[in-house]
């Protein structure tokens, strides 16, 4: 799934996929608060004259407008809206912005949102499984509707597993923009602010489906609207697309085909009469009274006149040939219709599931599940667990832990692929692998996703080869392209994991996250490492990146949070051919995981354990003392499985 924030208008129009207006303090707002009171009828507008007509003939309903409007009125205001009758249906009168987009997007799904229903929407759109394009109202006013943008960066942030969305709204109070609306705004604007920056003060999601009239019909995302309000007007120049019989039924009404025939009359010199049309052949049943006796009529003035008799052949052949275009029209609108589905809808049902990354709460099942779906009941991870190294890919998985993530969310960041952009079957992905547990643990995760993977190792002076060493032999066991890139700059020395002659950190285990930035910090690494990973996907067309940072048991290095993983995947999509022209996934699917949940998840996947090394001392065994192994050690001993490393 990616997760993009609007820059033009071209580009919303252009969208196919899911997309999020944003309209903090009007639109989305109010429309919220009128679905929680339990409005079954809104229809929202985009022109307030179409909206006046339609008021005119309509007056059952609430009317909610911010300017002038030609009928009584409430101000598009969310407090109003929470004040109104359920029983009521309403029209809204959206901005020019919302309106503008809602009618002329091309977006499969569409939903409202803003703070007032932030993690409602969040969790909606992250069971989409599609691309979500996030667009602020703001950029079809060119107004400085700060709000917008702030709702537009946190909701990202959100579904990408970080972030917090009450820093955003103490940001916005301390702008103008709050005082400017306070101070400009109607007499509920204070109230109105209260219910917009309320986080998840009306935690309903808003849908809007276009009707075929002048309007879009809201609802709860997940009901189905009133049938009523996508009646279409009748349109005597519309397309018959809908299939009809081979054989028309013998009381088929030929009433377009109706035909007067003007002949002379033998025993009225000069004077007209009117020919009845022909029967046509396709009726098979027996002709009523009525028929018989226009034909026994038509048979008498055959006799009396040629004249007649030329007419009425004259007749018969213009109904025969508007019949078959009559026909042959509907028949080539079905065809055309038929062209049109394989054209369109079948492709989609045809092509093959991509390879998705997990959003749900509980991130281990889903990074379990989501590239192939299975049936099979959970099973929980053995006690004892002796490990192979036998590939992913030559051993079914075996079945997921029931262990859940400290954390809700996890951090899989995405950012600059385009609407339209078809993955490839399957994606190809660069690994960051250091050899060690936790990027071997992302190294069998996306071989069990479908990914095919080359791994890359960076050596860059550290004390010992022993990690180096483990991550070509794992490489080798699982048949993967390994590619070893070696740095040398002297400045690292300043690093306790370079300079042998520096001490390694020793302190107990509960404590290492209260030492801050510890002396086995290597200046820039993750930033050095994904700089060539980004390099490397360019070069061999891949197109994610994953790597296994941690920031719940790690040492605390600044390179290995959310934060900076989010600023590294945006500046790889906007400094890489990649990313501006198709977009790379960036992903780090052990961001939120404790080291007792990555075992498991190890364990699981039938990483070989006696083949990793995580020890910063080197050596043949590890030493037990340094931050790496306390960490591991404190990982296993919590989820009750043996290391083979040890042995």
């Amino acid at each position: 799934m990616n997760v993009l924030i609007a820059k033009t208008i071209e580009e919303c129009k252009q969208w196919t996929e899911v997309a999020v207006i944003i309209d903090v303090l009007r639109d989305a707002t109010t429309v919220c608060a009128l679905l929680e009171k339990g409005k079954k009828e809104l229809l929202v507008f985009g022109n307030v004259q179409q909206a006046a007509v339609f008021a005119k003939e309509h007056g059952e309903f609430e009317i909610y407008c911010e300017g002038d409007f030609q009928a009584a009125h409430e101000d598009n205001s969310p407090f109003l809206a929470s004040k109104s009758n359920a029983r009521k249906p309403a029209l809204l009168v959206a901005s020019s912005s919302t309106g503008h987009f809602i009618f002329s997007s091309q977006a499969s799904l569409l939903f409202l949102g803003g703070f007032c229903n932030f993690h409602a929407l969040a969790e909606k759109l992250e069971e989409q499984n599609k691309s979500i394009l996030l667009i602020p109202s703001s950029l079809y006013t060119g107004k400085d509707d700060v709000e917008d943008n702030f709702c537009a960066a946190a909701l990202k942030d959100c579904i990408q597993g970080i972030g917090n969305p009450q820093e955003a709204i103490i940001e916005f109070n301390n702008t103008m923009r709050y005082e400017e609306f306070v101070a400009q705004g109607t007499k509920t604007a204070q109230k109105d602010l209260k219910i917009a920056f309320n986080l998840d003060a009306l935690p309903v999601v808003p849908q809007i489906s276009r009707s075929n009239e002048e309007y879009g019909v809201c609802h709860p995302y997940g009901q189905v609207p009133s049938e009523k309000w996508f009646i279409q007007k009748p349109e005597s120049s519309q397309p018959v697309t809908a299939p009809l019989p081979a054989e028309p039924p013998d009381d088929i009404p030929l009433q377009p085909l109706t035909q007067e025939v003007k002949a002379p009359n033998p025993e009225t010199k000069g004077s007209e009469t009117k020919i009845p049309k022909e029967q046509t052949n396709l009726q098979k049943e027996k002709p009523s009274a009525s028929q018989q006796a226009d034909r026994t009529e038509e048979s008498s003035l055959k006799k009396e006149s040629p004249a007649v008799k030329e007419n009425l052949a004259a007749a018969k052949k213009t109904a025969t040939t508007r019949l078959k275009g009559f026909f042959s029209g509907i028949l080539q609108a079905v065809k055309e219709e038929k062209a049109e589905f394989e054209r369109e809808i079948a492709p989609k049902k045809a092509q093959p599931r991509k390879a998705v990354t997990h959003q749900s709460e509980d991130l281990l099942d889903q990074v379990l599940k989501r590239a192939e779906k299975t049936s099979r009941p959970k099973e929980p991870v053995s006690q004892e667990v002796t490990s192979s190294a036998s590939s992913p890919q030559q051993e079914k998985q075996e079945e997921k832990s029931d262990l859940k993530p400290r954390d809700s969310s996890s951090e899989v960041t995405f950012s600059g692929q385009k609407s339209g952009f078809e993955d490839k079957n399957p994606k190809k992905a660069i690994v960051l692998f250091s050899g060690g547990l936790d990027s071997t643990t992302c190294l069998y995760w996306a071989l069990s996703q479908g990914y095919e993977c080359e791994a890359l190792t960076v050596s860059y002076g550290q004390r010992h080869e022993r990690e180096v060493l483990a991550a070509q032999e794992i490489a080798r066991r699982l048949g993967i392209k390994h590619h070893l890139i070696t740095l040398d700059l002297p400045w690292l020395s300043c690093c306790s994991l370079v300079d042998k002659k520096q001490k390694l950190p020793d302190v107990a285990v509960e404590d290492i996250p209260k030492e801050g930035i510890p002396s086995t910090y290597v200046p820039g690494r993750n930033l050095m490492f994904l700089a060539i990973a980004g390099s490397l996907l360019d070069a061999v067309g891949a197109e994610a990146v994953i790597a296994g940072p941690n920031a719940i048991d790690f040492s605390g290095y600044p390179d290995c949070t959310p934060a900076f993983f989010k600023a590294a995947a945006e500046a790889l999509n906007r400094g890489t051919k990649t990313g501006v022209s198709e977009g790379i996934e960036v992903l780090a699917p052990l961001m939120r995981y404790s080291k007792a949940q990555i075992v498991k998840l190890a364990a699981s996947l039938k990483v070989p354990f006696e083949l990793t090394w995580s020890c910063y001392a080197g050596g043949k065994k590890p030493c037990g003392h340094c931050d790496s192994c306390k960490l591991r050690a404190k990982g296993f001993a919590e989820a009750g499985v043996h290391d083979t490393a040890l042995d």
